[in-house]
C-alpha cells in the first residue's frame, strides 16, 4: 500500500487487492494447516464499513469456530494489518 494513503482512502479495487494479499500473507496458511481455506466472494463499501463476504472451504465448512473464534481472528488480523477498525467479515 502507498504509505501516503490510508486504507479508507483507496479505491475499492485497491482495497480488494490489499485484502486478498493480507489474507494470503497472514491468514490463509493457518486455515490450510487445519485442512480448511476461505474464498473472498465480494468486498463492499457500506458507509463507514468495509464488508468482506467470504466462503469457507474444506474443514472450515461446518466448523463451530468458523462463526466465532476463527471469524473474529480473521477480522482482527485484517483490521490490525490494514489499520482500519471498520472492517466486517461476513461468512455466506
Amino acid at each position: 500500500m502507498d504509505k501516503g494513503r490510508e486504507f479508507k482512502e483507496l479505491p475499492l479495487e485497491e482495497k480488494k487487492e490489499l485484502i486478498e494479499k493480507t489474507i494470503d500473507e497472514g491468514i490463509r496458511q493457518f486455515l490450510v494447516l487445519d485442512g480448511g481455506n476461505l474464498e473472498v466472494i465480494d468486498v463492499q463499501e457500506n458507509g463507514e464499513f468495509v464488508d468482506i463476504y467470504i466462503r469457507y472451504m474444506g474443514a472450515c465448512v461446518g466448523c463451530a469456530s468458523a462463526t466465532t473464534g476463527t471469524l473474529f481472528g480473521i477480522e482482527h488480523t485484517l483490521r490490525e494489518r490494514l489499520d482500519y477498525p471498520n472492517i466486517r467479515v461476513l461468512p455466506i
